[in-house]
């Protein structure tokens, strides 16, 4: 086995933080699309995807490296929110916390000498960045619509042409 039963276990509980944001990213784009605000839907639903893709890379390196798969609970989500700025604001705070975690699990990895992990995990520390710098982005344009979250949905129309 490449990976420690510790690294293992980690990893595991990653995979269950990575659902977890995939799931409360689709309560958060199904809750603008019930408001009848499709472009911040999809924007939503994209990113939900993109989580449980990076949950099926942590999957994918345990099996490589002789490990056990093991998924954990995934607790509830948030479905309803005050306003697009508090859904946006959610967001945010779960990539925050990701970034915690990334960052965690490679101080485990330079602790136990795992290259292998620590290179698996470079991928994930540099996803981040991006992942925040979209996060504080989104919010920051919502923040700035104000009430008038019209002018988000014809923002986003606009920079996807």
């Amino acid at each position: 086995m490449l990976i420690s039963s510790k690294i293992n276990a980690e990893f595991n509980a990653q995979i269950g933080h990575e659902l977890a944001n995939s799931n409360q990213y689709v309560a958060i784009a199904a809750w603008f699309d019930g408001e009848s605000l499709k472009g911040l839907a999809k924007l939503f639903y994209k990113q939900a995807e993109e989580e449980r893709e990076h949950a099926m890379k942590f999957v994918e390196f345990i099996l490589d490296t002789g490990g056990k798969v093991e998924i954990p609970a995934i607790p509830a989500v948030q479905n309803t929110f005050a306003s697009a700025e508090a859904a946006a604001r959610l967001a945010l705070d779960a990539e925050e916390r990701t970034t915690a975690q990334i960052n965690d699990l490679m101080t485990l990895a330079i602790a136990e000498k795992n290259y292998a992990a620590q290179n698996f995990l470079q991928w994930f520390v540099n996803e981040q960045v991006e992942e925040i710098a979209t996060a504080s982005t989104n919010l920051d344009v919502i923040k700035k619509a104000g009430p008038n979250v019209l002018m988000i949905e014809a923002y986003l129309n606009h920079i996807n042409k």
